[in-house]
């Protein structure tokens, strides 16, 4: 950590502190916006992709330009540790295609105490992904209409 070194010891234990503390606060905040998409909480409008996410970072890039070239890069990675833990958690769900997929496959696999075929387990993620795709094109789809409106 280059950026840390600069730092004092006692000042370094406190930045990763800091840092172990934001990074738990994304990645609960991530889980709990989760468990408010499943509740009906949230609407689709609140939901952004990639689209959503450009637009998002180009107006934190946009109110930031007025305090200073050090306020933008203190907010962008600011906006990389939301969006890695967002990516993280989003990641690690049990949907095929995904790592928690392949993790649900492996759990199942521990107690069946045998392998999944391999063409089976190959088709199910293959559905996954064409399920995701088809998430992906609508919340593209939604992201792009946003800008519109």
């Amino acid at each position: 950590f280059p950026l840390i070194s600069q730092f004092r010891n006692d000042t370094k234990s406190a930045v990763l502190q800091y840092s172990v503390i934001e990074v738990k606060y994304w990645i609960e905040t991530t889980v709990a916006s989760l468990g408010q998409l499943v509740r009906g909480k949230v609407s689709r409008n609140d939901v952004s992709g990639v689209v959503g996410i450009v637009d998002a970072v180009g107006g934190v890039i946009d109110q930031s330009v007025e305090y200073g070239v050090k306020t933008v890069i203190i907010n962008m990675l600011y906006m990389s540790v939301l969006l890695s833990a967002n990516l993280g958690v989003m990641n690690l769900l049990p949907l095929p295609a995904l790592d928690g997929g392949r993790l649900v496959f492996l759990l199942v696999e521990a107690i069946r105490g045998k392998k999944v075929d391999p063409e089976k387990e190959g088709m199910v993620h293959f559905a996954g992904i064409m399920i995701l795709f088809a998430l992906m094109i609508l919340i593209m789809f939604n992201d792009i209409r946003k800008l519109f409106i």
